[in-house]
């Protein structure tokens, strides 16, 4: 399957979306995601991991719990898909956050 076609299915999917949507307003570790849209754990893993390939969420921190364990907390890390369809041919194209959108973020988390 060509990238096109995983970005095209895992936009389709309708639990990759609200991973997405989730991960939009605050960064969330798999358990919180599992918790918050009611899925099994696993499926959280597994949707994370191929929303993280493709590029369209980020892990922005690793914490390490009393027990030892690390916790990766994951952001969206996209602005717009555009998905187009011309001559035969589907192509997208993801614009990220810019870096001047993640010090705004930055900023208002610190002056809370």
């Amino acid at each position: 399957m060509d990238y096109t076609s995983k970005i095209i299915s895992i936009l389709s999917d309708e639990q990759s979306r609200e991973i997405i949507k989730l991960v939009s307003n605050t960064e969330l570790t798999i358990l919180q995601i599992s918790t918050s849209l009611n899925i099994p754990l696993s499926t959280a893993y597994r949707k994370v991991r191929k929303l993280e390939e493709l590029k369209i969420i980020k892990k922005t921190k690793v914490v390490r719990t009393l027990e030892g364990l690390d916790e990766s907390y994951y952001k969206n890390w996209i602005f717009e898909i555009v998905i187009a369809y011309r001559d035969g041919e589907l192509t997208y194209k993801l614009e990220h956050v810019k870096i001047e959108d993640k010090i705004v973020r930055l900023w208002q988390k610190f002056s809370e």
